[in-house]
């Protein structure tokens, strides 16, 4: 089965320790989903920034056990992103127990901070 991503292809893997994972991203100025959101004052959807902190844990987490996204635990906006911005995600893992992973990612753009996710995921056993 194959899920559809709002980021495509575009992530683009910058680091990857013990600890976490930074990532990037440029907002496409011809996305077709920033026509309608919102027209006039084109943004990027949250989504997107969601989508980029999953990636970036999945990322971290190449080479060992699958994690599956459980639970979107916080996850505050607070400033807008917009067309040809360029997107850092940084991905700190704060917690391992048995199956459960808990991680952290602060999304920040050449203007600073623009959103706080928190992640739990669930380590896939096969």
């Amino acid at each position: 089965m194959s899920t559809a991503s709002p980021l495509g292809t575009a992530l683009e893997p910058l680091r990857r320790d013990a600890d976490g994972a930074v990532a990037a991203f440029t907002v496409d100025p011809a996305d077709s989903v920033l026509l309608g959101h919102y027209p006039g004052f084109p943004v990027l959807p949250g989504v997107y920034l969601i989508e980029a902190a999953d990636r970036t844990v999945k990322h971290w987490s190449e080479g060992g056990p699958a994690v599956r996204l459980t639970t979107v635990t916080r996850c505050q906006f607070l400033h807008p992103v917009y067309p040809s911005d360029r997107v850092v995600t940084e991905v700190t893992v704060t917690g391992a127990d048995g199956d459960e992973l808990v991680c952290q990612a602060q999304v920040r753009t050449g203007r600073g901070k623009v959103a706080d996710v928190r992640l739990r995921y669930a380590r896939e056993t096969r």
